[in-house]
């Protein structure tokens, strides 16, 4: 008989839950984004339109709602959540930075490649050495990729259409934003 700690069983629990949750939110805005005959400025859907429901409610999270016009969309969470989902047009960038954490409180960063072609940059702004993936999700499936936070990395639209994706952080403990150090990634950019 095998014996399971239930601090590990959270754990993973925790990780799926993330993970489904950025799933579903980023299906239905791919479903709103690309049957929306609106401007690209409205956020939101009127709630009025909405189908009405006694077992689920609406939550407004345009404040958390990002959108540039060269590189997409990007949801981020309210400052306790440490899971976010974006956009990114052809030929577009997305990093070039790494998450500085003096109290090492982020153990990972996990990226989930949803849609699209990516080439996928990490690297040491130490030693300037870096590698370079590419991945067509059409031919993989889809798949996440797990890095320590404090390395650089980037992810860029090698695709002719947009692409999505998804990202969460593994905590060894609550914090409110993890910072982020672009200036030592610059001599390994991706462009």
């Amino acid at each position: 008989m095998y014996k399971i700690k239930s601090s590990s069983l959270s754990l993973t629990i925790g990780s799926c839950f993330y993970l489904l949750s950025l799933l579903i939110i980023t299906l239905l805005f791919l479903y709103w984004f690309c049957s929306s005959n609106s401007s690209t400025k409205q956020v939101l859907a009127d709630i009025s339109y909405l189908p009405q429901s006694s077992l689920f409610t609406y939550f407004n999270i345009s404040s958390q709602v990002q959108i540039s016009e060269t590189q997409g969309i990007l949801y981020v969470p309210p400052h306790d959540q440490p899971a976010h989902f974006g956009s990114i047009k052809s030929k577009a960038v997305r990093g070039n930075h790494h998450h500085k954490d003096n109290e090492n409180s982020i153990l990972a960063e996990i990226i989930v490649l949803l849609q699209g072609q990516f080439q996928f940059r990490i690297g040491e702004s130490d030693t300037n050495k870096y590698e370079d993936h590419q991945f067509d999700i059409t031919k993989m499936g889809i798949i996440a990729l797990k890095f320590p936070a404090d390395k650089c990395h980037a992810l860029k639209n090698i695709g002719l259409k947009t692409n999505w994706f998804a990202s969460y952080y593994i905590k060894s403990k609550e914090f409110t934003k993890p910072s982020v150090n672009r200036e030592s990634c610059n001599k390994i950019l991706l462009t």
